[in-house]
């Protein structure tokens, strides 16, 4: 699988200046999949292993809540976060919310700015499918000796 840092030199992901601000001892997590959510409760919903996009539009201003925002992505072991700023977060991502994802070791990544996520999805999504496929080519290599 991919990993956090090989998304980041993707050209879609380029396109939105992404600035790693946290966790960038995380940069060599593998990503699962790639997944826009607007959800202050998104843990819940998520299996692992995802780079987790966000405009941060539904998440809230008080920092425990950030806190745990972040410790509940960390806790379902996320490969990364990424904010998109200009909707929410105008000036930059409020400090507790960057002290939290440094505190679990998880990659909050800042785009500065604005890029469709269905691109940067589509982008990852295509370079996994191409990792497992090189995978299957190489199995079937191996079982063809």
């Amino acid at each position: 699988m991919p990993t956090v840092a090989e998304v980041l030199r993707l050209e879609p992901v380029q396109r939105g200046h992404p600035q790693v601000v946290a966790g960038s001892g995380g940069l060599d997590a593998p990503v699962r999949w790639a997944h826009a959510i607007e959800f202050a409760d998104a843990a819940r919903l998520l299996r692992g292993g995802e780079l987790v996009l966000t405009t941060g539009i539904a998440l809230p201003d008080e920092e425990p809540l950030l806190g745990a925002y972040v410790a509940g992505l960390a806790g379902v072991g996320v490969s990364a976060l990424a904010v998109e700023l200009g909707r929410k977060y105008t000036g930059g991502l409020p400090a507790a919310f960057i002290a939290a994802a440094e505190g679990r070791g998880l990659p909050l990544i800042v785009f500065t700015r604005e890029v469709p996520f269905i691109e940067i999805t589509e982008a990852v999504h295509a370079l996994i499918i191409d990792d497992q496929l090189e995978q299957l080519r190489a199995s079937a290599r191996l079982h063809e000796v």
